[in-house]
C-alpha cells in the first residue's frame, strides 16, 4: 500500500469510483475558523480582507473544497495541485460554473513543483490538509522541503494534520504531534500551536490544526 500512493493510478481509481472517505464535501471547519480569525488583518463579514494578491497553494486539493472557500475571500489568488486527473477536471468544471477568475488548478505530482523555478518563494500560504498523511512516510522530509521551497520568507504553512496510531497502517499513515514538530522545526517557527479541531471525517484518528512560519535564513 505504501508504494501504491506514489502512483497516479492509486488516487485516480478512487476518484473514478467515488471512494474518497477523506472528502467531507465542504471546506474544513478549521480553515474557515482560521481565515475568519480576528487575529488576522481586517475582518470583513465572514472573511478577512486580505492584502491584494496574496497567493495560496493547496497541495493535494482533491475536489477543491478548501481551495474554493479561499477563492471567495477578497484579493486571494488560489492555486490547487493534485495527482488525480479526474479531481482536477472536477475542479476546473466547478471553476467555470462559479465563474471564478482567481483560482487555478494543475494536474501534477506536487513533488515535481521543485523542478519549476516559477514556484520558488511564490506563495504567502501553503494549505496542508490530508496530504502529509497520504504520501509515503519515507517522503515526509521531502514534503517539508517542498513547502519551504514554495513559501516566501515568513510565509505560512496552515496545516490540518491527521493524528492517528502508526500501527493502523495507511493511507492515512499515522503520525504524532511530536513528529510533526520535528519535521518542521529546522526551517519553521510554530506560530500557532498544534491543537485539536473537530472535522467530520470517517477515519480512525483526530485532526490537529497548527500554523508554521518559514524562518528568514
Amino acid at each position: 500500500m505504501r508504494q501504491g500512493v506514489n502512483k497516479t493510478d492509486f488516487w485516480e481509481e478512487r476518484y473514478l469510483k467515488n471512494k474518497m472517505p477523506w472528502d467531507i464535501g465542504e471546506a474544513a471547519p478549521a480553515f474557515v475558523k482560521y481565515f475568519c480569525s480576528r487575529d488576522l488583518p481586517r475582518q470583513v463579514s465572514t472573511a478577512w480582507q486580505a492584502p491584494t494578491g496574496l497567493k495560496i497553494a493547496v497541495l493535494g486539493c482533491g475536489r477543491g473544497h478548501d481551495a474554493f472557500y479561499l477563492a471567495n475571500i477578497n484579493n486571494l489568488e488560489v492555486y490547487g495541485f493534485d495527482f488525480s486527473e479526474s479531481a482536477v477536471k472536477f475542479c476546473n468544471e466547478a471553476k467555470e460554473k462559479k465563474n471564478l477568475k482567481n483560482i487555478f488548478f494543475y494536474n501534477v505530482n506536487f513533488f515535481d513543483l521543485k523542478k519549476e523555478n516559477q514556484w520558488k518563494g511564490f506563495f504567502d500560504f501553503v494549505i496542508e490538509h490530508t496530504s502529509l498523511c497520504a504520501i509515503d512516510p519515507l517522503r515526509r522530509k521531502e514534503y517539508a522541503d517542498l513547502i519551504k521551497y514554495l513559501l516566501k520568507p515568513k510565509g505560512k504553512l496552515a496545516g490540518l494534520f491527521f493524528i492517528r496510531p502508526i500501527e493502523l497502517g495507511g493511507p492515512p499513515f499515522g503520525i504524532t504531534q511530536e513528529e510533526i514538530r520535528d519535521l518542521f522545526k529546522n526551517n519553521f517557527a510554530e506560530v500557532e500551536k498544534l491543537h485539536y479541531e473537530s472535522c467530520p471525517h470517517t477515519f480512525t484518528g483526530e485532526e490537529y490544526f497548527g500554523v508554521f512560519e518559514k524562518k528568514v535564513q
